[in-house]
Order: C-alpha cells, then structure tokens, then sequence
C-alpha cells in the first residue's frame, strides 16, 4: 500500500516566506500542498509559478482564506475537508502577518494595534483553532503539527536587552503581537498534547513587508520549517530559530536592514513543515531552541 502525502496549509502563501516555504517543499516526493491567501488571483500566479518550476514533485491547490474574517477561514476548512476527502491535514504553517509600525501619517496607535493583532493573533489563532479536527485525524509521526511564524522581537528576553541585536526594534504592536503568538503556540500545545505546536523564528528576511531590508534571503530562512514541517522535529511547545538565537533577515519587513540572509533564517522553518521538530509549545530560533 502507498504511503498517503502529507497534506500542508500554508498561510500568507503567494509571497515572501510562505511562498518560498511552498516553492521548498513542492521539490519533495509525496506532498500536498494548500496555498491559502485572500486573493485569488495572487495565490494562483503562485500555485502556476511553483508547478511550473523544475523540480517541483508536489500536487499543488488553493483555497481562498482572509484569515481576519471568520467566515472566510470557515469556508476555507471545508473546502480543504472537501479536498482532503478521507484523509486529513497534517500540517497548518501559521505565515500570515502583518506588521505596520507605531505611527503612520494616517493612523494612531489604537488603530496600528487592532490592525496588527486582526492578522497576527486573532487571525492566527482562529485559523489554527479552526483547523484542529482536520489536524487531530492526521496519522503523521507524532501526529499534526502547527508550525507559527514568530519573531525574535517577540521574545521579552532578547528586547530587554538595552545592547541586543535587536537594540532601537522596540515597537509596541509588532513585538507585543509576536509575544502573545508566543504564548498562544504553548496554549496549544498545553491543550492539544496529541498534536505538536511550534513557533518558528526564520531571522530577518528580505520580503516585500519590510521593503527588502532584511539581510537575509527567504530562501535559507525558510528552511527551517520546511524541516518542521516534513517531519517532527525537536520538542512540542519549543521556538526554533536557525541558528539557536531569533534571527534578524534582511526583508521588506525592516527595509532590508536586517544582517541575516533570508535564505538562512528560513531553514529552521523549512525543517519544521518537513517533519516534526523538537516539543510542541516550543519556540525555535535558527539554530536550536532559545528560552521564550
């Protein structure tokens, strides 16, 4: 008998992180992909940029979620279900985020908050509560995996750090997002021990959310959970970074300013969408675990 795909959904996967991630793992035998992003037309392109691309070993579809309306992410489950037929999701990758700094000319601090947290808490937790039926029937070592993109500015240690790599990142919506994603990730896990949930740190990487500041290339920083999410790896409840400590990736995210190559603060995720990776409830940074 035919050993059945992994099935993986992708957030956030017509661009940046999640796209690569997706371009990544399509080179690997025997995946199923869901690209899910709320605008069709772009998740398409995706889907035919990737099936098109040499190498590419997967079955790749789309499914149409804005992950700020709970009906889309509704709709999205049972078109995946649809999909899946019998067979179940094994891995979600939370990618979907966001980030606007504190002020801009058109918004207050109030409305920064609301909209970083619609996308990068609220969203994410949503979604991943939403699909825990599809992900508790997948029969993956070590069951399904849930593989949230986190940040090393989520970490209170690393910011508390007056000198740290991250010395002058200090902002209050952005961070504070990434810290309750944090926190939401060891929910999971704490409540879903049959599942493994992990935060992936993939550095600074050069994507259209910081202008291409990062200095990092989305194709190393994605690795990571890539690896994640092919298999399991390390513990559940843990962070993964690529390199043992959250990266800084040059991306559109910080105006490509980032000192880390993309292509290296993705590995950590790259590892993690591959397999199961360490705990669940982990947090991971690009070489190993770090404390939270």
């Amino acid at each position: 008998m035919s050993t059945p795909p992994t099935t993986i959904l992708i957030t956030g996967a017509n661009q940046g992180l999640g796209f690569e991630t997706a371009r990544q793992l399509s080179k690997h035998p025997n995946v199923h992909l869901f690209l899910a992003g709320r605008d069709l037309a772009k998740i398409q392109e995706a889907q035919t940029k990737i099936t098109t691309e040499e190498g590419c070993q997967a079955s790749v579809d789309t499914v149409i979620i804005d992950i700020t309306d709970d009906s889309s992410i509704e709709a999205g489950v049972q078109e995946v279900q649809s999909k899946l037929r019998e067979a179940a999701l094994d891995v979600l990758v939370n990618n979907a985020g966001v980030y606007i700094g504190d002020q801009t000319p058109d918004k207050g601090l109030r409305r920064v908050f609301e909209e970083t947290y619609a996308v990068n808490v609220f969203g994410a937790a949503v979604v991943a509560d939403s699909f825990l039926p599809l992900l508790k029937q997948s029969k993956s070592e070590g069951g399904g995996r849930i593989i949230n993109l986190s940040s090393g500015l989520g970490s209170i240690a690393t910011m508390a750090d007056p000198d740290g790599q991250y010395k002058g990142g200090w902002l209050y919506a952005y961070n504070s997002s990434k810290s309750a994603l944090n926190s939401i990730t060891v929910t999971l896990a704490m409540k879903n021990p049959e599942l493994h949930v992990v935060c992936i740190d993939p550095g600074y990487n050069a994507t259209s959310m910081n202008n291409y500041s990062g200095p990092m290339d989305p194709k190393d920083g994605v690795k990571v959970m890539v690896a994640h999410a092919l298999k399991k790896v390390g513990k559940s409840a843990g962070y993964y970074s690529n390199d043992g400590e959250p990266g800084y990736n040059a991306t559109s995210m910080n105006n490509y300013s980032g000192p880390m190559d993309p292509k290296d603060g993705v590995k950590v995720m790259v590892a993690h969408a591959l397999k199961k990776v360490g705990k669940s409830a982990g947090y991971y940074s690009n070489d190993g675990e770090v404390l939270w």
